[in-house]
C-alpha cells in the first residue's frame, strides 16, 4: 500500500471496510471475522478512533499470532499483514464460504461498527451468500469524466474530510470509499457523484408533496428532485423544514426552538428511505408526503428478509451497504442500525404517538404524526372544553380510560387504534370499546373512511349555547 493511499484512508476515518486500533490485541479477530462476512477490509493498527497516528511496530511474534487467529476461525480466514510507514495494516478479503465465526460467535460489519450477529442475522448471510447488492454492481456505462469533482468536494466538506480532490486523485478517492470495483465505477459511485444522474438512472428521484387535506387530494406544494443522493437528502430535509412549524420550549431560564415533529426523527427516516430503497424498481420514486396531521415517507422495496414492522429496529440489515456507509460518514444516520430506535425515542421524548411502519405492495412506509393535526374548524382549546364537559356531565358515565382515549383523539385526529393502545398501554379491544362509548355519548365522530379518515371531537359547550339561542 502506498503512503498517499494509506493517508487518505486515515483521513476519511473508519467505515464499512476500515477499522482503526490504537494497539494490537487478539480481539482484532472480531474485526477479521466481520470483514470476511462482509465486503472485506483493512484493520490499521497504530491509529486512534479520531484518526490520530500513534504508530505500532510489527514483530515476528505479533505477525505469527495474527496469522494463527485467522487459521483458528471456522472456516479459516487468510489475512495479509504488513508494516506500512508507522502503522500495521491487516488486510482481509471478503470470504467465499460465509458465514465465518470465531469461538462459535459470528460478526459482521455495519457501516463503521463490528457487530455480533444473532441467529436470524447469521441465517440471512447464508440466504444472501450468492447475491449482490445493487449499489456494489459495476456500472458499465459510467466513466471518470461522467463524475463531478464539485460533488466529491461537497461530500468531503460535509463529512469533515480535508483532502485535495482532483482528476488525478479521484481514482484513489473512489477506491477508498468502495465506489470502485476492478477500476470501474459502481452504481453507488454514480448515484453520489455523477454529473447527470438521469443519464444512468431515470427512476432515481424523490417526490416531495404537501397536502391541504387529510386524504391527499389537494396539493399546495410539490417538487421533484432528480439529483445525486446527498442532494436528494438535503432537498427533502429543507422541504420538511419549510412545512414544519417551530415551537418555543422554555427550559429553566432558556428558550429553545424545536420542530413540531422532532428533526432527528424525520432526518433519520429520510436517510433510511434513500439507503434501503430498492433501486432495481423502475418507474418508482421515494415520496415524502406532508399532511395536516402526519408525515409519510415512502420508499420502493419491502423490508429485507427476516425483518418485519414488529421486529424492525431489533435486527441490523442493509439493502445497500455502500450507500449506508457513505451516509454514516456524514453522521446523517446512526451507526450499527439503531436509527429506528432513535426515531421511536425522539417521538416519545416529545410526547408524540409512536411511528407507524407499513410494509406491503413492494413499498415501505414510515408515518410520523404531527401534534397539530386538528382541523381548522376545531377551536384550539377544544380539548379543555370537552374534557371539562366530560367531567362535569355525570350522565355521560365516562371513566378515566375513556377520557384518556378522547385526549389522544383530540391531539391526533388520524391516530389509529393500535397507536392509542400503544400510547396508553391498553389492548385494541379496550380502545374499540372506549371509542364506541365516546360515539354513543356524542363526544366524537368519524369523518371519512376507516383508512384515510380522521376523528373529530364534538365541542358540546357550543352545541348547548346554540340550543339556548
Amino acid at each position: 500500500m502506498k503512503k498517499d493511499v494509506l493517508l487518505l484512508l486515515i483521513k476519511e476515518g473508519e467505515g464499512l471496510t476500515v477499522e482503526f486500533k490504537e494497539k494490537y490485541t487478539p480481539k482484532i479477530i472480531q474485526d477479521i471475522v466481520a470483514f470476511a462476512n462482509s465486503k472485506g477490509g483493512k484493520i490499521i493498527l497504530g491509529v486512534t478512533d479520531n484518526c490520530k497516528i500513534e504508530g505500532e511496530r510489527l514483530s515476528g511474534k505479533m505477525k505469527a499470532e495474527i496469522f494463527s487467529l485467522g487459521r483458528n476461525c471456522d472456516p479459516k480466514i487468510e489475512v495479509n499483514v504488513k508494516q506500512v510507514e508507522e502503522v500495521i495494516v491487516v488486510s482481509v478479503d471478503e470470504g467465499n464460504d460465509k458465514p465465518y465465526s470465531c469461538f462459535s460467535t459470528y460478526y459482521k460489519r455495519f457501516d463503521a461498527v463490528t457487530q455480533k450477529l444473532n441467529r436470524n442475522e447469521t441465517k440471512s448471510i447464508f440466504d444472501s451468500n450468492t447475491t449482490f447488492n445493487f449499489d456494489e454492481i459495476v456500472n458499465t456505462k459510467a466513466k471518470f469524466d461522467d463524475l463531478s469533482l464539485k460533488k466529491v468536494r461537497a461530500f468531503y466538506k460535509a463529512a469533515g474530510i480535508k483532502y485535495k480532490v482532483t482528476q488525478e486523485t479521484l481514482p484513489n478517492i473512489l477506491k477508498s470509499l468502495n465506489l470502485m470495483e476492478n477500476n470501474s465505477i459502481n452504481n453507488a459511485g454514480v448515484l453520489f457523484f455523477a454529473e447527470k444522474i438521469d443519464q444512468f438512472f431515470l427512476h432515481s428521484q424523490v417526490m416531495l408533496l404537501a397536502f391541504k387535506d387529510y386524504k391527499g387530494t389537494v396539493i399546495f406544494d410539490r417538487k421533484e428532485v432528480r439529483a445525486d443522493l446527498l442532494t436528494q437528502f438535503n432537498e427533502a430535509v429543507f422541504f420538511l423544514k419549510r412545512h414544519m412549524s417551530l415551537q418555543g420550549i422554555i427550559e429553566g431560564t432558556r428558550r429553545r426552538n424545536v420542530y413540531e415533529v422532532p428533526q432527528e426523527a424525520w432526518r433519520e427516516a429520510i436517510a433510511n428511505a434513500i439507503i434501503h430503497r430498492d433501486y432495481r424498481f423502475g418507474g418508482t420514486s421515494i415520496q415524502i408526503r406532508v399532511f395536516p396531521d402526519r408525515v409519510e415517507i415512502i420508499s420502493p422495496g419491502r423490508l429485507p428478509k427476516g425483518i418485519t414492522p414488529k421486529n424492525i429496529g431489533e435486527m441490523s440489515s442493509r439493502r445497500n451497504e455502500i450507500i449506508a456507509d457513505m451516509f454514516a460518514r456524514l453522521d446523517v444516520i446512526e451507526k450499527a442500525g439503531t436509527g429506528i430506535i432513535r426515531i421511536r425515542e425522539a417521538m416519545e421524548n416529545e410526547n408524540l404517538p409512536p411511528p407507524t411502519f407499513i410494509d406491503k405492495d413492494e413499498f415501505f412506509k414510515i408515518i410520523l404524526y404531527r401534534p397539530k393535526g386538528v382541523s381548522e374548524s376545531t377551536p384550539k382549546n377544544v380539548l379543555e372544553n370537552v374534557l371539562e364537559n366530560v367531567l362535569e356531565n355525570t350522565l355521560s358515565k365516562l371513566n378515566k380510560t375513556q377520557i384518556n382515549v378522547l385526549r389522544e383523539i383530540t391531539k391526533w385526529p388520524s391516530i389509529t387504534n393500535a397507536d392509542i393502545a400503544n400510547k396508553l398501554g391498553i389492548t385494541d379491544r379496550t380502545v374499540r370499546r372506549c371509542i364506541e362509548q365516546l360515539k354513543t355519548n356524542n363526544f366524537t365522530k368519524r369523518i371519512g373512511p376507516d383508512k384515510g379518515g380522521h376523528w373529530e371531537v364534538v365541542d358540546k359547550s357550543k352545541s348547548k349555547s346554540k340550543s339556548k339561542k
